[in-house]
């Protein structure tokens, strides 16, 4: 008796397995593309949000503004990120 994929191997061909482990590959990095983007764009609302914040309310929003704006540019930074949406 003799092994499908053996068979496979000794043609070229990939199997059908191999196949659906490169659309899974591909699909995870569209993922991790999106979610990068996705970030990114976060943290330059936050960074906007925060600056506009400390300097229409100078007073009151400083503190919770430069905290918004640090970690506004914590999530610019390369890296592994944790991000509070």
């Amino acid at each position: 008796m003799s092994d499908p994929n053996a068979e496979n191997d000794l043609t070229g061909k990939t199997s059908g397995w191999e196949k659906a482990d490169k659309v899974a590959h591909g699909a995870g990095k569209v993922l991790d593309g999106t979610s990068l983007v996705l970030t990114k764009g976060y943290a330059i609302v936050l960074i906007v949000a925060a600056i506009i914040a400390m300097v229409a309310n100078f007073g009151a929003l400083f503190w919770p503004g430069l905290l918004i704006l640090a970690y506004g540019i914590y999530l610019l930074l390369p890296g592994s990120k944790l991000v509070v949406w």
